[in-house]
């Protein structure tokens, strides 16, 4: 196709939309684009989910952490965050720490962002995406039943477990039945007490059994009971 008839197939279509209202503009070039505009968008859509591929993959996860039901807005994520990377001796440029305080699990709350947390969490944990969690007495009841939480035995160091003796939470292995450390009671850490996370409450730390990173979960659990 030459310039001469690029022009004149441009002067036809003006002519067309000369005698159209906006709305009709709108409907005939939609109407005529249609397959160029959706190829367009594939296109795109391809293009933003092989960068965020690739960002992933140029990311080193070093930890995810969630607090859960945390009721307090005086606990900052980002805060924390830093702090946990300045105590471990700090983190590379393209290390990375999740530190998640927004998700909410209720089983009485049907409301759509109630649903959407307890869906979104129960995912994270079957992809193994969660390390560390902290739990109020409620959810971690329902975790420890359910033999969703690893064996601190297998996380800590023995002298980290007779230091911390009184705070142990303990379970029962799914396939022994016997009693087994599972979780720390960390109610009276500082940080729980300075930011009132969870209202004074009982909380527990815990790791869950198909975390990804259980020796950096354990200096997490080492920084909180500092």
């Amino acid at each position: 196709m030459d310039e001469r008839s690029i022009r004149e197939i441009i002067r036809e279509e003006l002519k067309k939309l000369k005698g159209m209202t906006w709305g009709q503009r709108l409907g005939y070039i939609w109407d005529y684009y249609k397959p160029l505009m959706a190829a367009i968008l594939a296109v795109i859509l391809v293009i933003s989910i092989g960068v965020s591929i690739y960002r992933n993959m140029q990311i080193n996860h070093l930890l995810n952490v969630y607090f859960v039901n945390c009721n307090s807005t005086e606990l900052d994520a980002q805060a924390i965050t830093d702090d946990f990377a300045e105590y471990i001796g700090g983190i590379g440029a393209k290390d990375e720490i999740l530190l998640d305080t927004s998700t909410i699990l209720d089983a009485e709350d049907t409301s759509q962002y109630s649903m959407a947390s307890q869906m979104k969490f129960t995912a994270v944990v079957a992809a193994g995406d969660v390390d560390v969690a902290i739990f109020d007495s409620e959810q971690y009841e329902k975790y420890r039943d359910g033999y969703g939480l690893e064996d601190l035995s297998k996380v800590l160091s023995e002298e980290q477990l007779s230091r911390w003796e009184d705070a142990i939470a303990y379970g029962k292995d799914e396939e022994t039945g016997k009693e087994i450390p599972v979780a720390l009671d960390v109610q009276k850490a500082s940080l729980m007490e300075q930011s009132n996370a969870y209202n004074g409450e009982k909380v527990y730390a815990v790791v869950m059994v198909n975390s990804s990173h259980t020796d950096m979960s354990a200096r997490f659990l080492e920084y909180l009971m500092q």
